[in-house]
């Protein structure tokens, strides 16, 4: 009796085999881009019926191809976290498909990074925190000199300084904020209240109370209003909004020293050409021909802030260098520097933006102990020194780009991509020629070729 019985259990577990369903993760694009639509996406990508049949509130959505059946399934996760499954027939995500593709080339294709599919994860506190280090830096300080007395000016500043925290955090607490709201808050809170400032020096021709108050009040109105145009943004869109603003003044500050207005004239240049700048800016990551992340944003500018400094060394070369001659330098040089930086960075490597941060600590680093050198050497020469810290900049910026991980860099999902460095697959690599640079710094005069950098 028992072999029929074996027969029957065998048979039964075969057929519950047999009838096994498996379900695949598949992207919602050609390009294998996105992996999952959030309503912040689907809002930005105006998807609507009858391609995309989600309704009501949601966290997010992701596709599947069925096996062997055929077919795909969308599965939205609830608010509640209940499982919501739409069956698809192949025309129908083909259709799908096709309303995201043109919905994309329309509005710039999403600049997705790992654990970040497609906008930007939640901030947390990290919200309040750079808003309390914005106070602390900015906030609280314009407040503060808007007081006559000395006591006033300091309880002012105390009070803004925790006041903020208490704000921001009671804020976090009451509605999600992500990194990208945090990131922009405070970037347009600063350029913001730098750009109200500019506008009431150029006005007045000096920055009393009554600009600086103007000036406190522009930074809180950036500061909502970056939270607020966040909300659709991803991270790498962010932090290009803000490199964005810096190099449209800096392109602003290096015509203007080329025509020669006055003092009063650039700074209004410079702020009306902050709009432009951030859109500029989010554009980039959405435009670029290749895969921009946060991290190679943040790369960008801080290669763009070695172009400065080096060509600040280079501007001291002059006796006597005017103002007029400082801007012909550090502007361009900024701009230089962004170039360079997004040939390297954004299109070579795509960073996390602890690597960014990294390598922004490095080259901070690596100027530090360049411009040490010439002062051990007991050298009062103002050149040596920014030359030197210049040097130390590179420097450090190349040691950290060298120690990178491969298996730690940001890609897309759905892709095989982790790091790119050109058909080679070697990172560029930066020789500095020891003999040239002692001789440059023993101030020997003559041409001397400091470094080389190979890609």
């Amino acid at each position: 009796m028992r072999l029929p019985l074996v027969v029957v259990f065998i048979t039964s577990c075969s057929a519950a085999l047999a009838a096994q369903t498996i379900e695949r993760p598949q992207p919602f694009d050609s390009a294998q881009r996105i992996v999952a639509v959030t309503p912040a996406l689907a809002e930005r990508l105006h998807l609507q019926a009858p391609a995309w049949p989600v309704r009501g509130e949601y966290r997010e959505a992701r596709l599947y191809s069925v096996e062997p059946g055929g077919g795909f399934v969308l599965v939205v996760q609830q608010a509640s976290g209940v499982l919501e499954r739409f069956s698809l027939t192949d025309a129908e995500r083909a259709v799908l498909r096709s309303a995201i593709d043109v919905a994309m080339l329309a509005t710039g294709r999403p600049s997705a990074e790992s654990a970040n599919d497609i906008v930007s994860e939640p901030a947390g506190n990290a919200f309040a925190r750079h808003q309390t280090l914005l106070a602390a830096t900015l906030y609280a300080p314009l407040a503060a000199s808007l007081a006559d007395d000395g006591s006033v000016a300091g309880a002012a500043y105390l009070l803004v300084t925790g006041a903020t925290f208490f704000a921001s955090y009671g804020a976090v607490q009451s509605m999600p904020f992500t990194r990208a709201q945090a990131a922009l808050a405070a970037d347009l809170g600063f350029a913001t209240a730098a750009n109200a400032l500019l506008l009431g020096y150029a006005a007045t021709g000096d920055a009393d109370k009554g600009v600086r108050a103007i000036t406190f009040g522009s930074a809180v109105v950036g500061t909502i209003a970056g939270a607020s145009l966040g909300q659709s943004l991803s991270d790498a869109e962010a932090h290009g909004a803000f490199l964005g603003i810096e190099m449209s003044s800096a392109a602003a500050v290096a015509v203007a020293s080329g025509v020669g207005p006055p003092s009063r004239g650039t700074a209004a240049a410079v702020a009306a050409t902050a709009p432009i700048g951030y859109y500029l800016g989010v554009q980039y990551p959405r435009r670029a021909g290749y895969h921009v992340t946060a991290g190679d944003v943040q790369a960008v500018g801080t290669a763009g802030l070695i172009g400065t400094l080096v060509s600040s060394a280079l501007a001291r070369q002059f006796d006597e260098p005017s103002k007029r001659q400082y801007e012909a330098f550090l502007a361009p040089g900024f701009l230089a520097g962004a170039f360079l930086g997004d040939q390297v960075f954004a299109r070579r490597m795509d960073l996390s933006e602890a690597q960014a941060s990294i390598l922004n600590v490095g080259a901070a680093s690596g100027a530090l102990v360049g411009a040490a050198i010439p002062v051990i050497a007991g050298s009062d020469n103002g050149a040596a020194t920014l030359s030197a810290a210049a040097i130390g900049a590179v420097l450090g910026a190349s040691i950290m780009t060298a120690s990178f991980n491969p298996g730690d860099a940001v890609a897309p999902r759905g892709t095989n991509r982790l790091r790119s460095f050109g058909a080679g697959g070697r990172p560029p690599r930066l020789t500095v020629i020891s003999t040239s640079l002692a001789a440059a710094l023993a101030g020997v005069p003559g041409r001397h070729v400091l470094a080389r950098l190979t890609f």
